[in-house]
């Protein structure tokens, strides 16, 4: 994450650099992406960059981490039998506001290109886990990924999940 000298910062400041990174991660995959520009968006020198940040994945991800805490609010925790209405109505809402947010670009450009970049399986299976849990934790997030990159089949994905997430939680 960030160096301790980024938290010591003022608020006005970490905002400027904050809305810096996300101007660049929009608009560049991070393979793409250029200190340079993010220096001279935020008005910092170069320097004072890598005495925040150890380097442009480190500062992806604080900026990601800040995205992904905004947008999964109010998500229940994992689909049940019982809250499979309830689930699907909070990817709606997840998908309603990651649309409309200043994130949205940020999320299209990490599901189209830095998931891959960055090796990153969004969920693992934890040896000893809950399978099921699993499963529907991997299709809601492929879901989200879908209806972000392709709006036009957000109905159609959600028709999709409900059914399995129904059939997948028979017996429970």
């Amino acid at each position: 994450m960030v160096l301790p000298t980024f938290e010591h910062l003022d608020e006005e400041k970490r905002a400027r650099i904050r809305q810096a990174l996300l101007n660049e991660f929009s608009h560049y995959p991070l393979a793409d992406a250029q200190v340079a520009r993010i220096v001279k968006d935020a008005g910092i020198a170069r320097g004072a960059f890598y005495k925040y940040f150890t380097d442009l994945t480190d500062a992806y991800q604080y900026l990601f981490g800040i995205a992904m805490g905004v947008i999964h609010r109010g998500m229940p925790q994992r689909p049940t039998a019982g809250n499979v209405d309830e689930y699907i109505a909070a990817l709606r809402q997840f998908v309603e506001t990651t649309s409309q947010c200043e994130y949205r670009e940020l999320i299209q450009q990490h599901f189209r290109y830095n998931e891959g970049y960055l090796g990153e399986a969004p969920t693992r299976l934890i040896p000893g886990g809950d399978a099921k849990q699993w499963a529907f934790t991997v299709l809601y997030h492929q879901t989200v990924k879908d209806i972000m990159l392709a709006p036009d089949t957000a109905e159609a994905r959600i028709a999709q999940l409900r059914i399995a997430l129904t059939r997948g939680s028979e017996g429970e």
